[in-house]
């Protein structure tokens, strides 16, 4: 599976919110929170209560709690930013109102702009990454509830990563382990 290193996903934050704010925010979020697309263009202003996202996910997968990101990193920094956007939204509309292919061809088009691999060049990468990290920072079983994995062996997949993919990312992973430990 692959993954972004921490360079890569700067780069494309950094292209993303030079172009337009809600896809730094999109990004962000299915980031963070490892979304699967679909999930990130479903859930409503409603989902957002005291600092948390929580997600019923529709394939069965346990629900998501999370607690938004702050980050001294402005380009990590999800939390007021994400409050705002969604306050703003239509309480009836998804509070990202596009759909999924909008994603991909945002990620295709961000990612080329900064010269990440077009193998990359996909949302499901975003997941990939933070499930990397939580494994690297907390531990299998912590990154397993934070994606919302029920079973252990759905979340053995990420660790079928070659050894280039693990470049340090001290910053990141460190805001990682905290949140991830916090929800535990």
């Amino acid at each position: 599976m692959k993954s972004f290193s921490k360079s890569q996903l700067l780069m494309l934050l950094a292209a993303a919110r030079a172009h337009r704010e809600r896809d730094w925010l999109m990004i962000l979020v299915c980031f963070w929170h490892g979304l699967r697309a679909s999930e990130l263009v479903s859930f409503r202003k409603d989902a957002i209560v005291d600092d948390h996202l929580t997600l019923h996910r529709p394939d069965g997968s346990n629900r998501l709690y999370h607690q938004l990101i702050e980050h001294p990193e402005p380009l990590l920094d999800e939390k007021d930013s994400l409050i705002e956007y969604a306050r703003q939204s239509d309480p009836e509309k998804p509070v990202f109102n596009v759909c999924r292919r909008r994603i991909d061809q945002m990620m295709k088009r961000y990612c080329a702009e900064v010269g990440i691999p077009a193998e990359l060049a996909h949302a499901h990468t975003l997941r990939h990454t933070v499930a990397r990290l939580s494994i690297e920072g907390a531990g299998i079983d912590q990154a397993r509830r934070w994606l919302g994995h029920k079973s252990m062996g759905s979340i053995y997949v990420y660790l079928k990563m070659g050894d280039a993919e693990r470049e340090s990312e001290t910053a990141v992973r460190a805001t990682t382990v905290q949140a991830t430990a916090a929800r535990a």
